[in-house]
Order: C-alpha cells, then sequence, then structure tokens
C-alpha cells in the first residue's frame, strides 16, 4: 500500500477536484436541454417529488420481474430533489444531474482509495477511463437506477479498499451498506457487492499482520455485522411483502431462470459478460474474443499476484466469475445497461494487474503516458457519447411549459406539433411549474416545434 505522504495526499486530493469537475461537466453540459423524459423518468420523479413518508418501500419495477429488493435508489433520487431541485426548479432534469453528482462522488471517491493502493498515475488512469466511457457519460445523467447502482458499487469498491486491520468495525457496515444498496437500487450491483460482501467477512481469517491470534468470535464480528446491515436495510421490504402480500416484490423472472434452468453455456456467459462489459469501456465492437482472452490474461496475474487480498480479488476477478455464473443458465438476451455496475471491476482486474509489474519505478511514466492517451481520446467519447439517452425534444418542451405556465395557468390540455415519444407526458413540466390541467377550462395550449406557445 503507498504511503499516506501529506504531500501525496494533498496531490490525490487536489487531482481529485480536478477529476470530480471533469467527469461532472462532460455528464451534464446538456442536460437541461436533451434530458431523456420518458415514461420511467417522468414515473420516478414524480414519485421523488412527493414527500418522504410517501416514498417506496421496494425499489424500481424491474425487467427480471417484479420489483427491486429495496427503496435506495428513491431514496437518493429524493434526497437529490430536495436538495438539488429547488435550483432548478424541481424539473425532471435535476434528477439528471443528482444521478451524474453520484457517479462523479463514485468516481473520485474511488480514484482517492486507489491511490493509496497502486500507484496514483495508474490510478488517476483507470478512473478517467471508466468515468469517460461513453455509454457511462450518456447514461449518467438519466433518471434510472443502473447508473445509481454503479456509483454506489464503486464507493463501496472504494471503501473496502481503504479498509485496515485496525479499521472500526463502522467501516466495514458502512461498505456493506454502500454494497447492499446498489443490490436494492438495481439487481445488476450483485455482480460486486456479493463477492466483496463475502470478502469481507472472511478477511480477519485471513490477517496474518500481528502474532495475536483473534478468536473466532472476534474474527466472525464483521460478517456478523454484515447480515445485521443487510437485514436492516431489508427491513422496508419486509414490511411491503407483510402489507401487500400479492403485489410482486423481488426480480422474481431472475430468480425462476436461476432455480429452474434451462441451459448451462459459461464459456457464452463469460464471453458476453466481458464483451458487453469491455465495450461500455473501451467500445470494440468488431473484435470478438479480445476482451475474454485479455480478462483471463488479466484475472490470471491478479489471482496469482493477490492470492491473500480477498477484497482485491473481490472488487476484480470476483465480479466477473459471479456475472458469468449467473448468466451460466440464463437464455435471455443481454442488455447492455445490465454490466454499467461491473465496469469498475473488469477496469480495475487489468489496473490491478499492470500495477503487479515488477518494474515499479515505470509505473508513474506507464500511468502518466496512459493518462495522456486517455485524453485525447476524451472529444471523441464525448462526441460518442451523444448517441445515447439524447432527447432534444426536453428542450421545446421545457421552453413551450414555461411560456403556458406563464400565459395560462389552467388548460385544458397541452398538445404539441411535433413528433415525441409516446411515453412521454406532455402535462408533466407544465404542472411542475405551477400550471393546472382541467377539462372545463376554456383553452388548449399548442407547444411548435421551435418551442413557441399557442393558445386556442
Amino acid at each position: 500500500m503507498n504511503a499516506l505522504n501529506p504531500l501525496n495526499r494533498r496531490r490525490d486530493v487536489a487531482i481529485g477536484v480536478a477529476l470530480f469537475a471533469y467527469v461532472l461537466a462532460i455528464r451534464t453540459f446538456d442536460v437541461a436541454s436533451t434530458f431523456l423524459m420518458l415514461g420511467e423518468q417522468t414515473r420516478d420523479w414524480a414519485i421523488a417529488l412527493g414527500g418522504l413518508t410517501e416514498l417506496p418501500l421496494v425499489g424500481a419495477p424491474s425487467t427480471a420481474g417484479g420489483r427491486g429488493f429495496g427503496p435506495a435508489y428513491y431514496y437518493l433520487l429524493w434526497l437529490g430533489r430536495v436538495t438539488l431541485g429547488p435550483f432548478m426548479d424541481n424539473l425532471p432534469h435535476a434528477g439528471g444531474v443528482t444521478v451524474a453528482l453520484l457517479q462523479s462522488i463514485g468516481d473520485v471517491w474511488l480514484f482517492l482509495a486507489l491511490s493509496r493502493r497502486i500507484n496514483w498515475a495508474l490510478a488517476l488512469a483507470t478512473c478517467l477511463l471508466i468515468a469517460s466511457g461513453p455509454f457511462d457519460i450518456a447514461i449518467s445523467s438519466v433518471i434510472w437506477n443502473p447508473p445509481v447502482s454503479a456509483a454506489l458499487i464503486k464507493m463501496a469498491i472504494a471503501m473496502a479498499l481503504t479498509l485496515k486491520t485496525t479499521s472500526p468495525l463502522w467501516h466495514t457496515a458502512a461498505t456493506a451498506g454502500l454494497a447492499w444498496g446498489a443490490v436494492q437500487a438495481h439487481l445488476s450491483g450483485v455482480f460486486v457487492a456479493a463477492p466483496l460482501l463475502g470478502a469481507l467477512a472472511i478477511r480477519a481469517f485471513f490477517d496474518r499482520s500481528t502474532d495475536v491470534r483473534p478468536s473466532f468470535y472476534q474474527r466472525s464480528r464483521p460478517a456478523l455485522i454484515i447480515v445485521g446491515v443487510v437485514l436492516a436495510l431489508q427491513i422496508p421490504f419486509l414490511i411491503s411483502i407483510v402489507s401487500d402480500p400479492a403485489a410482486p416484490a423481488g426480480p422474481s423472472t431472475a430468480i425462476a431462470g436461476l432455480t429452474n434452468p434451462q441451459a448451462f453455456r459459461p464459456w457464452l456467459a463469460y464471453d458476453s459478460v466481458t464483451g458487453i462489459t469491455g465495450n461500455l469501456v473501451l467500445p470494440m465492437p468488431d473484435t470478438p474474443l479480445v476482451f475474454a482472452i485479455a480478462t483471463l490474461i488479466g484475472g490470471a496475474i491478479v489471482a496469482l499476484v493477490y492470492r491473500r487480498d480477498p477484497i482485491v480479488l473481490a472488487v476484480t476477478i470476483g465480479g466477473v466469475v459471479t456475472a458469468t455464473l449467473l448468466f451460466t443458465t440464463s437464455t435471455r438476451n443481454y442488455d447492455g445497461y445490465w454490466f454499467i455496475p461491473l465496469v469498475p471491476a473488469l477496469t480495475l482486474t487489468f489496473a490491478m494487474a499492470i500495477a503487479a509489474i515488477p518494474w515499479q519505478r515505470a509505473l508513474t511514466p506507464l500511468g502518466l503516458a496512459l493518462v495522456i492517451w486517455f485524453a485525447t481520446w476524451q472529444p471523441g467519447r464525448i462526441e460518442h457519447s451523444k448517441a445515447f439517452f439524447e432527447y432534444p425534444q426536453y428542450d421545446t418542451m421545457l421552453r413551450g411549459s414555461r411560456e403556458i405556465a406563464m400565459r395560462a395557468p389552467v388548460v385544458r390540455d397541452i398538445k404539441v406539433a411535433f413528433d415525441v415519444h409516446p411515453t412521454m407526458d406532455r402535462h408533466f413540466i407544465y404542472t411542475i411549474l405551477g400550471g393546472r390541467i382541467d377539462s372545463s377550462a376554456l383553452y388548449t395550449a399548442v407547444i411548435n416545434a421551435d418551442g413557441t406557445v399557442r393558445i386556442e
């Protein structure tokens, strides 16, 4: 572990501040004009606009059936609404900024933690590569639970990497809380959360730093704390089940697929997991097997060099192995956004493999070379990110709704003279701005393609 020299820490903090400003800027620079306001985003922001006691006790509806394991996603979105929302008229893009803020905090936290473990320049290159993935840039300003899960995974990894044998047990509890919060936000968080929680539970049994051998109970305390944290976080979910046993809860389709397997395809699962995740970090769609082979090599190095460090193994190859096992029996098509929380684990696998090279003095120039190289990619990666989740109609709706709210505080309906997604709520922005829809009102408002309005 790198020495915690005060000068080095000040350097890392300064770099972290710059990294935070940069990644937050590239994620939010056009969020107020191209925010994706479709059905799911409207639904979740409408929930965040309510009071704390009105928040759901379960997570968002899942494509894997049912709903998420807990309300962490909605609580974080609500927290963003009450803190950032008032500065943006509580409009939906404030939710996009909230998600981007969480992701950016996760990136910086990961850098600060990683720089304690490996060379600072290599840590910076790693986190810059993770944060500037085109898909990551785009999805990180969308009201959606996968990027929130990814942010919590980064924070959990960062906390885990800084744990010492002398760390207070509340550090373990906080790490477990972040990891399980990621699972509540989106089930794909389990790819990294499961091996990480396992490593936290057993790490005391691998500790050889002192000659005094702790008792079995002392070494078991982290596991007991983890169980307690998970159970505590699941109280809202359990209450929801007791209150409404007939309501769908939990990822029922995913669980059914695991308990009743229809296939056994480990290599296909591994190739898909590494290929899809790798392309989220470094898009290379026309190079089959490249990520599968590279991950095998990098993973073998990590497994050999860090074999006595369960935390490092968990947050690198542990995530890849867990995802592969979970998809080995799957017959569903793969969706790219499932693997957003796995991106840090895959990227860290290569970072830790590079950090293990025998020529440690070469790491600083090598890391700086990678930072410069990745920096030259930034314009292209930012431009590429515009291919995902852009919705320029939001700006037109926003400008038109503002004008309607000023000219007609009550209207019978709002119509649009341009193409919009069928799930977009034409009334949503207007009502947030104080307008009211009343079927008995005299006038209907029409928003034109240029954002101008006519009242009919």
